[in-house]
């Protein structure tokens, strides 16, 4: 049987296909169009997975799309009309684009499928679940989502078994974490939905100085869930780049939003790891209380929310749970999967046969596709018997390298095929990457990837992390060694590399641990702010002549500055 899942649809639109059981590919419609966070019907996502697997569109049996349009439109629009009384102008446009974006929508997704496949409109939190719990590596598990908004749900919880989802409880919006923190992306005059990783980094270089009266914000109950005061809120009647998401309240105590490219002040710091700690302490909070309704021993997180990295780290330490799987692609891209999967054990009553144990599921090139590019665009190339061994030392001497290598990641981060890469032990290293490569703010972070059996030795952690997204503190006695992947708190967002996800990933790792000692090197996404990450070869090359990367590893070819 062969499915189609869709993801997203006003952002971060993807397609996965699932056939008889088996997950074959996977791909962000933004990394074909080159669109950052490309919304709509992700045609090039379709066309590459149906092509993937060597089908055409009549081959598809079932198509599982991201939300119920039907419901969302049930729940949003009474809401806007009571709104209405205090912005009627805003409200009415609002439903007037509900009403015309989700018939869109419908329209657009009955036709995808060839006129033969039967098209399914998932539950939006349950089909978050599933792309973690249905590939995840336990039989049962506590779940987790927490997002902006589903179709009016923004945190919930459930239950696994097998190949069943439960619902336990739900927080509808306006009461969302997702949204406050996104409001404060904003506040903090970054790009709101797009550039909440940014507060993530920015809050280590702050003191949490306002946390206390945060706590009157967002509010904790006694059954261990949370309230929002709205007061302090502007986005449940008329949000937007026109009032922002605060409420004056807000804007009185904490003073006015920092303008985009302004200078960031301590004042800001300190708002940003005291947004960071409010949220990591009340997400604690839920999932310690989630441990103690279930039982489980396990937890499984999606949504966009589950991105966190800083907050996935507590709740691996913290929580209870002995262990936390985080589907990759978390956001509503990674829907997906889940609603792939789901209509497989639906369709089939087949017991689960997948493990999603990495994420390489999206294009790749061969050295001759490479080869023939290189030639054609006359560039001058080195073809090495052992492109490892060369980029290690490249690395070591200090330059470098962008690494374009297999099938590319599915999800927001570069996990060792479209990566530039670094000496995680010179000081200076971040700061040459920040200013001359990716061109963004120097507070930013760069993430070590470690060989998985060394990591014990570098971080606290000892449990595996291969899709880079939990924060785990540097040993001290090993900060000195590794200073441009030590944040400025100690920590460091760690992926761990073995050689059964990435064998190429993993032997590059060990020639440079033979030359330095250090088994790990210093990894970041293989793109520049606001691009997607890199696809194609040409995508690499423009990447590689318009940065400061000294080198180029592209397949088994080497280009050199």
């Amino acid at each position: 049987m062969n499915i189609l899942g869709i993801g997203g649809y006003s952002h971060d639109s993807a397609a996965a296909l699932v056939v008889d059981g088996v997950l074959v590919a996977a791909v962000a419609e933004e990394r074909l169009t080159r669109i950052k966070h490309q919304g709509g019907v992700p045609y090039e996502a379709v066309r590459y997975c149906l092509e993937t697997a060597g089908l055409k569109p009549r081959d598809v049996d079932h198509i599982g799309c991201y939300m119920r349009p039907g419901l969302r439109l049930a729940r949003r629009l009474p809401y806007r009309l009571i709104q209405g009384v205090l912005h009627p102008f805003y409200s009415a446009g609002f439903m007037a684009y509900e009403v015309a974006h989700n018939a869109e929508y419908l329209w657009k997704m009955k036709h995808l499928g060839a006129g033969k496949a039967q098209v399914h409109f998932m539950d939006h939190h349950p089909a978050h679940a599933a792309s973690a719990f249905l590939v995840s590596p336990f039989d049962s598990a506590a779940l987790f989502t927490i997002d902006y908004i589903g179709e009016f749900a923004a945190t919930w919880t459930g239950v696994g078994y097998g190949t069943q989802i439960q619902p336990l409880r739900h927080k509808n919006y306006p009461h969302s974490l997702g949204v406050f923190y996104s409001a404060i992306t904003d506040y903090l005059g970054f790009l709101r939905a797009s550039d909440e990783y940014k507060v993530m980094g920015l809050a280590s270089y702050g003191e949490p100085e306002f946390y206390d009266e945060f706590l009157k914000f967002i509010r904790p109950r006694e059954d261990g869930w949370y309230d929002i005061d709205l007061s302090w809120a502007a986005w449940p009647h008329a949000p937007g780049s026109r009032v922002g998401y605060f409420s004056e309240k807000f804007l009185n105590r904490f003073g006015p939003a920092r303008e985009k490219g302004a200078p960031l002040e301590a004042r800001h710091r300190n708002i940003a790891a005291s947004a960071q700690k409010v949220l990591e302490e009340t997400v604690l909070r839920l999932a310690r209380t989630l441990r103690k309704t279930t039982g489980e021993k396990h937890l499984c997180m999606a949504g966009g929310v589950a991105l966190n990295c800083s907050m996935n780290g507590r709740l691996r330490r913290e929580s209870g749970f002995e262990d936390i799987f985080v589907q990759p692609a978390a956001g509503d891209d990674g829907i997906a999967i889940g609603a792939a999967f789901q209509l497989h054990h639906r369709y089939t009553s087949a017991p689960r046969a997948f493990q999603m144990d990495h994420a390489y599921w999206g294009p790749e090139y061969s050295n001759a596709a490479i080869k023939r590019f290189l030639v054609d665009a006359k560039l001058p190339y080195e073809e090495c018997q052992d492109i490892e061994d060369r980029v290690a030392q490249l690395l070591a001497a200090g330059k470098i390298v962008g690494w374009f290598q297999g099938r590319m990641e599915f999800g927001p981060r570069a996990l060792g095929s479209r990566s530039i890469l670094a000496d995680p032990t010179r000081p200076d290293m971040k700061d040459l990457l920040n200013r001359y490569v990716k061109h963004r703010e120097d507070f930013r972070p760069f993430a070590p990837s470690v060989l998985a059996d060394r990591a014990a030795d570098y971080f606290e952690s000892s449990t595996p992390s291969p899709f880079m997204l939990f924060v785990d503190r540097v040993r001290p006695e090993k900060m000195a060694e590794v200073p441009a992947i030590t944040h400025v708190n100690g920590t460091a967002r760690v992926q761990t590399v073995s050689k059964a996800s990435n064998p190429r990933y993993h032997a590059l790792i060990q020639r440079f641990e033979r030359i330095t000692k250090t088994p790990m090197i210093l990894n970041t996404s293989f793109n520049v702010m606001g691009e997607p990450i890199v696809n194609t070869p040409s995508d690499a090359i423009r990447c590689f002549y318009s940065t400061g990367i000294d080198a180029l590893a592209i397949g088994d070819f080497l280009l050199i500055k």
